[in-house]
């Protein structure tokens, strides 16, 4: 397997995973309604959680195909066994404490697969942008799936994507950096927005006022970032590869208002969780390429 094969399937991998490790996350909702007989995952959910297994599994095949099944066993257990129970867990009748298991074995083998897999970066803003792919994953899985968890995940990898962009800015040329400026803004915004709603959306009446002027700041938000990576498709530093992968972005941005707008439809609201998985594979889509013109420019 040459260099960039690997990166691209360490990347899928990794991404892959934590989908699976979202989709995994706990919901008391779901608990309460899985003991009076009520599904717990819903059909976007579901499909999320197949493709998250399709894609680490096929991505952990192709390494341990090319290792000649030399790899460490505590991490094909954890991030293999991880992904198997997963599997298992879609099955009806299976008990929701699965999920927890699965959550433990995933995390453990998204923390071992860097140097599991000899996964090395050439520069420190490839680093930065590979931890963004991750964050921006979880950010959006929220869209998916809105639950107390997700939303706290969401927060916290607003938090993680915002440092990671003041590691990716700094090898940047003038374009470059206009974009990152404009996506640190955007991530303010987000951070204060999300906070603001999870410590006070609870409340009936002052939430709801609350949820419009937190819809109205992130439509703020949305906008510099989409000027954001509008910069960065002009950017030298990440290569044509790199300026068609922002490009996507932008389009998984414009498929995620798609999908905010039909999701408050209730007939077709499902739609809209199907529209958000479209926008995640333009997400991945868009950072890898970041990172291999990075890599490669």
């Amino acid at each position: 397997m040459d260099e960039i094969t690997k990166k691209k399937q360490f990347l899928q991998l990794q991404f892959c995973t934590l989908l699976l490790a979202c989709s995994a996350l706990p919901d008391f909702g779901s608990m309460i309604s899985a003991a009076i007989g009520l599904g717990g995952l819903s059909i976007p959910v579901i499909i999320a959680r197949v493709i998250g297994i399709i894609g680490a599994g096929t991505a952990l095949y192709a390494f341990y195909k090319d290792a000649n099944g030399n790899l460490p066993i505590p991490f094909l257990c954890a991030i293999g066994g991880g992904v198997v129970i997963t599997l298992i867990s879609l099955i009806p009748s299976a008990p929701m404490w699965l999920d927890y298991i699965a959550l433990i074995a995933l995390f453990v083998g998204l923390y071992m697969a860097k140097d599991s897999l000899g996964i090395n970066w050439k520069l420190e803003s490839t680093q930065g942008a590979y931890l963004i792919l991750l964050a921006t994953l979880i950010h959006f899985y929220y869209s998916l799936d809105s639950k107390v968890a997700t939303a706290i995940a969401a927060l916290v990898a607003l938090i993680i994507y915002l440092k990671a962009l003041g590691v990716f800015g700094r090898s940047m040329d003038e374009e470059g950096t206009k974009g990152v400026s404009k996506l640190k803004i955007a991530a303010w915004i987000g951070i204060v927005a999300s906070a603001i709603m999870l410590l006070l959306g609870w409340i009936p009446l002052l939430g709801m006022v609350i949820g419009i002027l937190v819809g109205i700041v992130n439509i703020v938000a949305f906008v510099y970032e989409f000027m954001g990576y509008g910069n960065l498709t002009h950017s030298a530093t990440l290569g044509s590869e790199g300026q068609t992968g922002a490009g996507n972005l932008r389009t998984s941005m414009i498929i995620g208002i798609v999908a905010a707008v039909i999701g408050i439809i209730p007939v077709i609201g499902m739609v809209g969780g199907l529209l958000i998985i479209v926008a995640l594979w333009f997400v991945f889509q868009g950072w890898i390429k970041i990172i291999l013109g990075l890599e490669q420019n």
